[in-house]
C-alpha cells in the first residue's frame, strides 16, 4: 500500500484541493512569469481535482450507504416498540412460560438499541425470538399471534442483512482509499504542493494574507473553522405540537464518520455545531418516540430541521 504524501485527512484532499484551486485561479497574473503553469496546467488541475472529487465517495456507493443506513436504523430503533409490546405477552403469560418473564431477553434487546450496537442487537434478538419459539403456545394463548412473533423475526433478518451489507460498503470504502492513493498522491504532489510552495514564495513578503491561502496547516485550520460555522438547529414537538424537552438528537455521518450528539432545550429547541459537509441519518428519540430522517449539511450553511414525534 502506497504511504500518503499528504499530512490531512483523505476526505480533506479535495477540500483543500479546491481552496488551492480556487486561490491559484485568482492569482494566475501572478503565477505568470512562471512556465510551469502555464495551460494545459490550469486544466489539467481541474481534471485531476475533479477525479479526487469522485474518487473519494463515488455517488453510486454514497447512495447505497444513505438506504442501507436509513433502513438499519429504522428497523433498530422500531424494535423498542416491538419489545415493549412482546413484553405485555410475557408478563401475561407468567408461570406457564419455561423461564421467568422477565428473563425472555428483552432487557438484552434494549440495551443494544440504546448503544446503538447493531451486532449485540442482532445477537440479543436472536435469543429472545429462541425464547418465544420454545413458549409460543402459552403466548398464543395470551394472545401473542405468531404474526406478531414472526415479525420479530424478520426484522432480527433484516437487521442481520443490512447490517452485512453496511459493513461490506464500508469496506468497499476502506478498499478504494487503499487502491485510490496513488490518485491522491499524484493530485498532491503534480498540484497542491507546487501550486502552494510557489504561491507562499511570491506572497510572502507582499502579501502575508495570501501566502496563508497557500500554506497546508492554514487550509487545515480553514476546514476546522468551516466545521464550527455549520451547524444543524431546529424545534422538536408532539403531535399537539408541543414542545419537548430533553429529547435526544443523533447525527449519525452516512460515511462512517463520528456521530454528534446533542438535546432539547426546554423549548424543545436543539442546536448542534461543529459539523462536517457530509450525509446524515437524523434519529431524535423520546421514550418510545423515534423520528428518523435522511439530512445533507453543507459547509456553513445552518440548517433548520424541524421534528415532529409521534
Amino acid at each position: 500500500m502506497a504511504k500518503p504524501v499528504f499530512n490531512c485527512r483523505i476526505e480533506e484532499v479535495p477540500i483543500i484541493g479546491n481552496f488551492v484551486y480556487s486561490s491559484f485561479g485568482r492569482d494566475t497574473s501572478a503565477f505568470a512569469p512562471y512556465t510551469d503553469y502555464d495551460a494545459p496546467f490550469p486544466a489539467n488541475f481541474l481534471s485531476a481535482l475533479n477525479g479526487v472529487r469522485a474518487a473519494a465517495l463515488p455517488v453510486v456507493l454514497n447512495n447505497q450507504m444513505k438506504q442501507v443506513t436509513f433502513n438499519l436504523l429504522t428497523d433498530m430503533y422500531g424494535v423498542r416498540a416491538k419489545v415493549n409490546d412482546a413484553e405485555i405477552y410475557f408478563f401475561n403469560a407468567g408461570s406457564t412460560l419455561n423461564v421467568s418473564p422477565k428473563d425472555m431477553g428483552q432487557s438484552a434487546v434494549r440495551r443494544a438499541v440504546n448503544r446503538g450496537d447493531v451486532e449485540a442487537l442482532v445477537t440479543a434478538m436472536i435469543g429472545m425470538n429462541q425464547l418465544i419459539a420454545s413458549n409460543s403456545n402459552a403466548l398464543i394463548a395470551k394472545g401473542f399471534t405468531l404474526i406478531k412473533q414472526n415479525a420479530l423475526v424478520t426484522t432480527a433478518g433484516n437487521l442481520f442483512r443490512d447490517n452485512n451489507i453496511q459493513n461490506t460498503l464500508y469496506e468497499q470504502k476502506i478498499d478504494l482509499a487503499v487502491t485510490n492513493m496513488v490518485l491522491y498522491n499524484n493530485f498532491w504532489s503534480t498540484y497542491v504542493g507546487p501550486v502552494c510552495l510557489t504561491g507562499k514564495l511570491i506572497f510572502k513578503v507582499t502579501n502575508k494574507s495570501k501566502a496563508k491561502e497557500y500554506t497546508i496547516s492554514a487550509l487545515k485550520g480553514r476546514i476546522r473553522a468551516d466545521e464550527k460555522e455549520t451547524w444543524v438547529f431546529g424545534k422538536v414537538t408532539d403531535v399537539n405540537n408541543a414542545t419537548i424537552s430533553r429529547a435526544k438528537v443523533k447525527l449519525i455521518p452516512v460515511d462512517g464518520g463520528r456521530t454528534k450528539t446533542g438535546y432539547t432545550d426546554k423549548g424543545g429547541n436543539f442546536k448542534i455545531t461543529g459539523m462536517r459537509a457530509t450525509d446524515y441519518n437524523m434519529v431524535v428519540t423520546f421514550g418510545t418516540m423515534v423520528k428518523i430522517i435522511a439530512i445533507t449539511v453543507v459547509t456553513r450553511v445552518h440548517l433548520e430541521q424541524n421534528v415532529q414525534l409521534s
